[in-house]
C-alpha cells in the first residue's frame, strides 16, 4: 500500500505535468508573439505575426537551438556522453592554441 506522501508526491507531479507545463509553454509563446510584434515591425519593417505563428517559431527555434531538448541538463538521455565530448574537445582546443602560442613565440625569438 502507498503512503499518502508518495500519493501527494504523484499528484503534484501530474497537477505540474498537465497544469502548469502547459500554461508555461503557451506562456512563452505569448511572450515571443508581443515581443515580436512589439519590436520587429519598428526596427526591420517586419510584419506582424499571428500567435499561432510565433508558437510555431518558439517551437523551431527550441529545436534548432536546444536539440529538442525540453528541460536542463541531466534531464535527457546522453548528456554526459556529450559532456565528455565537449572536454576532449576544449583540451584539444586548448592544446592546439598553446602549440600555435608555441610556434609564434619561436618564430619571434629569431
Amino acid at each position: 500500500m502507498h503512503g499518502t506522501g508518495e500519493f501527494r508526491h504523484r499528484l503534484g507531479k501530474f497537477f505540474l505535468i498537465i497544469f502548469v507545463m502547459p500554461l508555461f509553454f503557451f506562456g512563452l509563446a505569448y511572450a515571443v508573439w508581443q515581443l515580436w510584434n512589439w519590436l520587429l515591425p519598428d526596427i526591420f519593417g517586419i510584419k506582424q505575426i499571428s500567435y499561432w505563428q510565433a508558437l510555431g517559431l518558439f517551437v523551431l527555434s527550441h529545436i534548432l537551438f536546444k536539440g529538442g531538448h525540453w528541460f536542463g541538463p541531466g534531464h535527457h538521455h546522453g548528456h554526459r556522453e556529450r559532456a565528455h565530448w565537449k572536454r576532449r574537445m576544449k583540451e584539444k582546443m586548448r592544446q592546439k592554441l598553446q602549440q600555435k602560442l608555441d610556434q609564434i613565440d619561436r618564430e619571434l625569438r629569431e
